[in-house]
């Protein structure tokens, strides 16, 4: 397919007079197109498509085809379907009433190009682009992110159902590539075991009888792949995706030697590099508070300024797995911004998101993080009964520490730590710290008192930010954080954030950068009709009953 981009085209006036007769007040995506125009242009789009083969359709009507669909939660053929039948959607997309639309697949085309080129952004940014022009985004202001789970397009799988599961796809990808290899080393006894959904209800009860399943499966599945490692297997089944998912599953389950293979107590990998299902590979499983869940986590930031002429926009959006910690994701979200040229001078984030390198590092590049650090985690501190860290006098530039008791340490040395960051251990002398009257509120072990530190800026950011954020002042302006509970609130209630529709991380985060667009057009929308009729642009905060009640009596 070709594309020639084309200049902004007109809506029929067919279309244009129809919409008014039957919405004459409009409807947000008509509003929409009145208010901003198109948003999108071919130009855009120019480097997806070839220039020489059959026309594609236009690709700015696709981009928003694509924001509409995320906004409303539908389906391929249900979007297909609205381009036909929804008046107001021909008036955006410029349709005449007649409009034949085009076939579901080429949405998925459409996406499939954006994901090829790297250029999920080319959703979300025309309308930060649009926006600046506007006046109602501007760098340097406020912003603040949160992030939610998200959880993944296949079903939680335990350890047997992963590798059962993984030998039925791989089963399954055989028989369609080659039929025949298939037939001729297809063991009997697997189409009972495989031919159906593996699932443990469906199996024995009895843990002495699931053991002997385990050890089946497992056996099973070293017999497949041993047939496929013999000289006369075609290459084209080596390099089939199920089988090397089905090798890795496999080697995190169990362990081979030679011909016996035996269940593993545990996976071999971390639960960051576990494969749950062979359907979704990038899916992890995850566990933050009571919440387990298997899928990914999604980081929206959005502007936060007081200024009531300017709507709160998403700038940016991160989905990641969902054992990324959040204090990794910090980085990326700034390095994006100021990509855009949409730096924030202050960040808001919760305590997930801070650390004390994390601290120093914003604070250099211009951003101020605002949000709560974790408190020093020894049993001194958490007590309140003995000598914490804050404890014992520091000097830096001479490489000692002296204790409450004046004594001085006797060890310094920077090793990085598991995640290769720099560190600081100081030790005290044992024999030193034996002979101490108070070493019962010192340390526990058996050796002399040792402190673990950050760096000096580091270690002094972190001191700093853990005084200040317990007094009432950073009470008051870390409160601005909380409004980002609502926009995720909205994302998961209007459209289908928590739950992707799609396989794949790739996948999932274009559908997140879409319906993070579709969100900015409704806020703009609603932030322009509130100024039409003078009303204002962000409401009060609505009280319940409950409140109400309370206020009338008080009155």
């Amino acid at each position: 397919m070709s594309m020639k981009p084309h200049g902004l085209e007109p809506i029929p006036e067919e279309t244009r007079l129809l919409v008014q007769r039957l919405c004459p007040k409009g409807t947000m995506v008509t509003q929409l197109r009145d208010a901003l125009g198109p948003i999108y242009s071919d130009e855009h789009f120019a480097h997806l498509f070839p220039t020489r083969g059959r026309p594609a359709e236009a690709p700015w009507r696709l981009a928003l085809v694509t924001v509409l669909q995320a906004l409303e939660g539908l389906t391929d053929r249900q979007a297909a379907a609205a381009v036909r039948t929804r008046i107001d959607w021909l008036y955006a997309l410029a349709l005449p009433l007649d409009e034949p639309g085009f076939d579901y697949s080429i949405l998925t085309d459409f996406r499939q190009r954006l994901l090829a080129a790297g250029a999920q952004e080319l959703i979300l940014e025309p309308i930060l682009h649009l926006s600046r022009e506007r006046g109602w985004l501007k760098a340097r202001g406020k912003q603040r992110t949160d992030a939610t789970a998200v959880l993944a397009r296949v079903r939680a799988l335990s350890s047997l159902e992963s590798v059962g599961e993984s030998m039925r796809a791989a089963l399954n990808a055989i028989a369609e590539q080659e039929p025949a290899w298939m037939q001729a080393h297809l063991n009997p006894a697997w189409v009972e075991r495989y031919v159906h959904r593996f699932e443990l209800a469906r199996f024995p009860k009895a843990e002495t009888e699931r053991t002997l399943l385990r050890e089946q499966v497992g056996q099973d599945v070293a017999q497949l792949l041993a047939a496929l490692d013999e000289a006369q297997t075609p290459q084209s089944l080596r390099s089939l995706p199920e089988l090397t998912l089905l090798r890795q599953v496999f080697a995190q389950h169990y362990e081979q030697q030679g011909q016996q293979v035996h269940w593993r107590d545990g996976p071999a990998v971390s639960n960051e590099q576990r494969i749950v299902s062979p359907y979704d590979p990038e899916a992890r499983s995850s566990r933050k508070r009571n919440t387990i869940w298997l899928g990914y986590k999604v980081h929206l930031t959005e502007t936060c300024d007081q200024d009531p002429a300017c709507p709160h926009l998403i700038t940016q959006v991160e989905t990641t797995v969902a054992t990324l910690p959040d204090t990794e994701v910090l980085a990326p979200i700034g390095e994006q911004l100021r990509a855009k040229d949409l730096a924030a001078a202050e960040h808001y984030v919760d305590q997930g998101y801070p650390s004390g390198p994390e601290l120093v590092r914003q604070a250099r590049l211009g951003t101020q993080l605002i949000g709560p650090v974790g408190q020093d985690t020894s049993w001194q501190q958490r007590e309140q009964s003995g000598y914490a860290l804050d404890d014992f006098a520091l000097d830096w530039p001479g490489q000692a520490a002296t204790c409450p008791q004046g004594h001085q340490s006797v060890g310094w040395t920077q090793p990085p730590d598991r995640r290769k960051l720099p560190t600081v251990i100081i030790r005290f002398a044992t024999a030193t710290c034996r002979n101490c009257p108070v070493r019962a509120q010192c340390t526990r072990g058996q050796g002399g008192r040792t402190l673990t530190l950050t760096p000096p800026e580091v270690h002094a950011a972190l001191l700093e930010r853990r005084a200040v954020q317990r007094t009432p002042a950073f009470v008051q302006q870390y409160a601005l954080r909380a409004g980002i509970e609502g926009t995720l609130s909205q994302a998961v209630r209007t459209t289908r954030l928590r739950r992707t529709p799609y396989r794949g991380l790739s996948k999932t985060h274009l559908h997140h950068v879409a319906i993070a667009a579709g969100l900015n057009l409704k806020r703009i929308v609603v932030h322009l009709h509130a100024q039409s009729l003078g009303q204002p642009t962000r409401p009060a905060r609505r009280k319940s009953p409950f409140v109400r009640l309370q206020d009338k009596e008080i009155a």
